[in-house]
Parts: structure tokens; C-alpha cells; sequence
């Protein structure tokens, strides 16, 4: 009776050893991690260039009266500025929209498509002069505007300029040699990342149709 005792403890034994193994053995014939998209898309926006903006902008408001119960008016004259406008522009791709397309878990490979880098923000620096900051080199009155001074005209005129300040330097940051530039940084820091990882990636920019381009970063 005593061997009959022991056989539900051996039997226990090698079941748990033969579990045991089978915990052991399994992580080494798993397949590997996916690339860590997630992890990406938690990055939002990559900003990959921050381009600096410099110019001269002149502007003038003119300053007119309407004639009553007509179509005529008179002008009085306008104002002029001149205005020295200083800004900055960065430019980054939206890594929420990236996605990864024939991926080789075997050979550790993949492509990565991106959307185009676009302008995140642009602006017009309003800080002090001696900080960097735009200012009004000039403001003059012309015509019968220098002998009955409007302070409307001069403040529309400046509130003018300064948005014509802002949509320079918004196409400036939008230049094909500006966002050819934040494009091959983005690819090198994709790159760089997902080869960190063990990856081997492939850039491919998305075209507007939503279709990857055929071209590719190396």
C-alpha cells in the first residue's frame, strides 16, 4: 500500500516540472514586441525645425472722409509705418496620425508613414526692443493728415501692419525649402529613435491624398 501512497505525490512532481518547463521555455518562442507606435503617439507633435524671421514691412493706412448722400469722400491724407518685425516659426509632424505598414518581425523591419511636417506655430515677437522683440521704426502723416493728426489712423495703421507682420512670417515658415528641411530632420529622429528600439525603419511621407508617397528617406 505504501507505493500507492507516493504515486499522486510523484505525479504532482512531474506535472509541476513539466510546467515549470513550459514557463521557461515559452518567452524564448514568442515573437517580438511590435514597434512601440504607441509610445509615438504619445509624443504628439515632433517639432523638427524653428526657423527665426526678420523684415522691414511698410505699410500705410489711408484716412478719408465719406461725402454725405454720396458715393465720394474725401481724403485727408494717411499714415505711414514702418515697422521691424521680429518673429519665429516651428514647424512639426503630427506623430498621432503616423502609422506602421509591412512590418517584418522576423527581420526586424518596417515602414513608418508620416504626415507632412506643417507649421504648429507661428508669431510675431511683441517683446521689448533690447529683448529681441518688433518695433516701430517710423510713423509719419502725410497730406492734411500731418496738420489734423487722427490717433484712430495711426492705431489702425499699426494694428495693420503688425498683421501683415503675421501672415509674412506664417508664409515664410511655409517656403518648400523650409519644410523640405523639417522633413529630413523628422525622418533622422524617427530613424534614430525605432533603430534605438532595434528596429530597422523605413521613412515614407504621406501624400495629400492620403496615399504614402513612393519616394522614402534612407
Amino acid at each position: 500500500m505504501k507505493p500507492s501512497q507516493h504515486l499522486p505525490i510523484l505525479l504532482v512532481a512531474v506535472l509541476a516540472a513539466a510546467i515549470t518547463f513550459a514557463l521557461i521555455k515559452r518567452p524564448a518562442d514568442e515573437a517580438p514586441a511590435p514597434p512601440p507606435l504607441v509610445s509615438l503617439e504619445k509624443m504628439g507633435h515632433l517639432v523638427s525645425l524653428k526657423m527665426n524671421y526678420s523684415d522691414v514691412i511698410e505699410f500705410t493706412q489711408p484716412n478719408a472722409v465719406d461725402i454725405p448722400w454720396s458715393q465720394w469722400e474725401v481724403r485727408l491724407g494717411s499714415t505711414r509705418v514702418l515697422l521691424v518685425a521680429r518673429g519665429d516659426c516651428t514647424l512639426a509632424t503630427d506623430l498621432r496620425q503616423a502609422r506602421y505598414e509591412d512590418i517584418d518581425n522576423t527581420a526586424r523591419t518596417l515602414t513608418v508613414v508620416l504626415p507632412a511636417p506643417s507649421p504648429l506655430q507661428a508669431r510675431i515677437n511683441h517683446e521689448p526692443r533690447d529683448k529681441g522683440g518688433s518695433y516701430f521704426y517710423a510713423i509719419t502723416d502725410q497730406g492734411l493728415q500731418a496738420f489734423i493728426p487722427s490717433a484712430q489712423t495711426r492705431t489702425t495703421a499699426m494694428n495693420n501692419v503688425l498683421a501683415t507682420a503675421q501672415k509674412a512670417v506664417q508664409a515664410a515658415c511655409s517656403q518648400p525649402t523650409i519644410l523640405n528641411t523639417a522633413r529630413d530632420n523628422a525622418a533622422t529622429v524617427m530613424q534614430a529613435t525605432l533603430l534605438a528600439t532595434g528596429w530597422t525603419p523605413t521613412v515614407v511621407w504621406e501624400a495629400s491624398t492620403g496615399q504614402a508617397k513612393p519616394v522614402t528617406t534612407p
